[in-house]
């Protein structure tokens, strides 16, 4: 018999002798003079007492034999999952001691147990997303590290939220992760038909009418936003001690821009480079003229009549230029009172949720339906080389960019800004030559320099496709 059929042998025996007591408790409570009732109360107490010392002997050995086959939570992850704080400052961490590292040719382990002693949480993430083909339980709990580490990459997009839209939006919609892989699939019930067959009432002994709904999926492919930064030797040598800081301004601006500007494009998917931006073959409204509360409602009618119609509209999402945002909260009525200073203040606009960046283009309102819209982030990785030879050209609107229309021989045909094709930019060596199409190849090491590579997983979509998406032009707000 094993230790638990013994518990639950004893148990049942414990709880027997209890309401044989009881009843006898009773009997002689009537009968006080019965001495058999007396002697019977006692026996049957110390049986009780008997039966109790065994189920928790039992118990106890049972818990002891748990504790042997069960590996203990080191303290470090006890303290990690009650302090962390999912801000994405681990992300910036593992940059900045991997960028220390390399300059001071030190493991990138040591810098975090000088620059970060006590880090548990840093120590631990670092081995996850350096060494991930190992099993991650690498301090007694198996999968936490992974979990942390998705954590703080939310914790970095909710940095972003003050500046990004895609952040922002994000927060109020389905999150997901690749987990590594190309893709990630994820399940959606298709729009209604315009004849309703939802369920109905049904009168006794009718026949109950069948519900057909209708489910798909859709893939969303793993594209990633990579950028690569130089040092001078000086420079890295005299920043390291500010160069975490100088990581986080660097990735939070140049992250948030290019980020909004892909997603708040009219730019279709490109295979194995971008998604589709969410205005993507909308035919835009036009905006009220006249300015003034009027304008206001007449466009946010409009914009909220067209969602309706689409069969769309549980989570409205407003997204607005700082600007107009501003002059809401400054707009009065016929009364000269504030029309809509609370609700801004608020972040909502007739209770529509309002995002508002300076990456939306000027005069644009754009609403969503967030419950359709979905995102996946991985961490970022992060390489350092000093030995690397770089073309010093970014993926901007003017040449010689790396957002050409195709490879080497396109060069100084610029393409689409912020946006690098499929085996395209510029090669580090052409037979064009950089003296007569303008751009310079650094080596790293000639000129005592330090590069760091980020390459950060990144996707959206639209469950729903564009009928999720208004979009109002020239709003006079």
């Amino acid at each position: 018999m094993s230790i638990a059929d013994r518990i639950a042998s004893a148990e049942a025996e414990l709880l027997k002798n209890k309401d044989a007591l009881v009843e006898s408790t009773k009997a002689l409570e009537a009968a006080p003079d019965e001495e058999a009732l007396l002697v019977q109360v006692e026996e049957l107490s110390a049986l009780v007492e008997k039966n109790t010392a065994t189920v928790s002997a039992l118990k106890k050995a049972e818990a002891a034999l748990a504790s042997r086959a069960t590996p203990l939570a080191s303290p470090v992850v006890q303290e990690v999952r009650k302090d962390a704080k999912g801000d994405g400052s681990l992300l910036f961490k593992m940059a900045a001691a991997q960028f220390i590292a390399f300059s001071q040719r030190k493991d990138v382990s040591q810098v975090i147990e000088e620059r970060y002693k006590g880090d548990g949480a840093l120590a631990a993430a670092h081995e996850y997303v350096t060494k991930s083909v190992v099993n991650p339980a690498m301090t007694g709990v198996t999968g936490w590290a992974a979990e942390l580490v998705q954590t703080d990459v939310q914790g970095f997009l909710n940095s972003l939220r003050t500046v990004s839209v895609a952040a922002e939006l994000a927060s109020r919609s389905q999150r997901l992760s690749f987990g590594g892989y190309d893709s990630v699939t994820v399940p959606m019930r298709n729009p209604l038909g315009a004849t309703l067959t939802e369920p109905a009432f049904v009168g006794e002994a009718g026949s109950i009418p069948l519900t057909q709904f209708s489910f798909g999926s859709m893939r969303m492919n793993r594209y990633k936003l990579a950028a690569i930064t130089t040092f001078t030797r000086e420079l890295a040598d005299r920043a390291t001690p500010q160069i975490e800081g100088l990581l986080r301004d660097a990735m939070t601006e140049a992250y948030a821009q290019v980020l909004d500007a892909a997603l708040l494009s009219a730019a279709a998917a490109v295979t194995g480079v971008r998604p589709a931006g969410i205005l993507n073959g909308l035919t835009p409204l036009a905006g009220t003229a006249g300015g003034g509360e009027a304008a206001v409602l007449t466009d946010m009618k409009a914009a909220i009549t067209a969602m309706t119609n689409a069969r769309l509209g549980a989570r409205p999402v407003l997204i607005l230029p700082m600007s107009n945002r501003l002059s809401l909260s400054l707009m009065t009525n016929p009364l000269g009172q504030r029309a809509f200073a609370d609700e801004v203040a608020a972040g909502r606009l007739l209770g529509v949720e309002v995002i508002s960046s300076q990456h939306v283009p000027a005069n644009t309102a754009i609403l969503i339906d967030a419950s359709t819209f979905a995102t996946a982030f991985d961490a970022p990785s992060f390489d350092v080389s000093d030995v690397a030879t770089v073309v010093e050209s970014n993926a901007g609107a003017a040449a010689p960019t790396m957002a050409a229309t195709s490879a080497q021989a396109a060069i100084g045909v610029v393409g689409t800004a912020g946006q690098v094709p499929v085996n395209s930019g510029i090669a580090v060596a052409g037979s064009t030559g950089a003296a007569s199409t303008g751009f310079q190849a650094r080596s790293l090491w000639q000129t005592w320099s330090v590069g760091c590579r980020m390459i950060a997983p990144t996707s959206w979509g639209l469950l729903r496709g564009n009928t999720a998406v208004v979009q109002i032009n020239n709003i006079t707000w």
